[in-house]
């Protein structure tokens, strides 16, 4: 019986030198969709980030520019990638993650930037009338409380065989 492999999603992060120009980000970028594209993969989508902040320093760096591909391939694609992931030096750091579900590809509702006055206007709803402290402590207290005595009994031990 023949194995059929089914396109996975996928989502790989990289970290470039900050240092770099736009035509060599532009390169590195273009090497790594020739990959997923030559293995038979097809890419969704590429966002390069502007430069950031790293939260820690990796390789002598404090900053580095991020690379985010979505794309779908067969599992050894992936692991090509991967591959040439760890063999390059072209990146800092690379993360390569299988989405479990496409919802990651659906745009992000843009932040509200109507002024909030454009929004309707809710008056609060009023409190609940609370009754005053006496009548407070009348109802709290039942009319007839039924007095009833329970005995509980603890269960019988049973004494523990020995193993």
């Amino acid at each position: 019986m023949p194995s059929i492999a089914i396109t996975q999603p996928y989502e790989a992060v990289y970290i470039m030198d900050p240092d770099l120009g736009e035509e060599r980000i532009s390169a590195i970028t273009a090497k790594y969709r020739q990959i997923v594209e030559s293995g038979g993969g097809t890419l969704e989508k590429i966002d390069v980030w502007e430069r950031r902040r790293l939260a820690y320093e990796i390789k002598g760096r404090t900053e580095g520019i991020y690379a985010v591909m979505q794309f779908r391939a067969k599992p050894p694609v992936e692991a090509e990638l991967r591959r040439i992931f760890q063999i390059s030096e072209d990146q800092i750091r690379f993360l390569i993650i299988r989405r479990d579900d496409d919802e990651a590809l659906l745009p992000v509702a843009p932040a509200a930037s109507a002024p909030a006055a454009a929004a309707p206007v809710t008056e609060p709803a009023p409190a609940p009338e609370t009754p005053e402290p006496a009548q407070a402590a009348e109802a709290a207290q039942p009319e007839e409380a039924a007095t009833t005595t329970e005995t509980v009994t603890p269960p019988a031990e049973t004494p523990n065989p020995v193993v």
